[in-house]
């Protein structure tokens, strides 16, 4: 009976979502206008972060840079301006370092405002197998990948009690278990 009860319940679900989808293609959501808003990008020196901020250039947004690579920040700066990025603003920090992020995140609500978009996507990949990995990797790629989420996460949850609740923010939190 069991049996029955559970297989009704999944064609139930694929009916459900096959006919939301086919509505969705004739009448599509309306996407989130992000021109003006403040968005906060780590690990935003390369990968998925660069390219993350080049689209939010083009979409108008004003855009905060975090990463840990001075170097690899200032060039996704440099791709988002190309891009129409009109205020952009790289930042160095070390995101698995508690106090960094937050005397780095005081910085930007002093020279940029209030974030409004949370993009929390730094991450650290060695390319080696677990059990080859010196030990002092696998505590910053643990630090990196995990705790560093956490840290900017507790600021932002933290600022945003303190500060108004009337400030929208949304966190968008990514994460890799290749990395770990």
């Amino acid at each position: 009976m069991d049996v029955i009860v559970d297989i009704s319940v999944v064609l139930g679900k694929f009916l459900y979502y096959f006919l939301e989808s086919l509505v969705y293609k004739i009448i599509p959501k309306t996407k989130k206008n992000v021109a003006g808003e403040i968005v906060l990008i780590t690990g935003a020196g390369s990968g998925l972060g660069r390219q993350l901020a080049i689209r939010f250039a083009r979409l108008g947004a004003i855009l905060v840079l975090w990463d840990i690579n001075q170097e690899g920040n200032t060039e996704t700066c440099r791709l988002a301006k190309e891009n129409g990025g009109e205020k952009v603003f790289p930042y160095t920090c070390d995101c698995s370092n508690r106090q960094e992020v937050y005397r780095v995140a005081d910085q930007v609500r002093k020279e940029v405002g209030d974030v409004t978009i949370l993009i929390n996507n730094a991450g650290i990949v060695t390319g080696k197998f677990l059990l080859d990995i010196p030990d002092h990797m696998v505590e910053k790629s643990f630090l990196v990948n995990a705790i560093s989420h956490f840290w900017v996460n507790l600021f932002l949850y933290h600022f945003l009690s303190l500060v108004s609740t009337k400030i929208p923010c949304s966190p968008i939190n990514t994460c890799s278990c290749i990395s770990l």
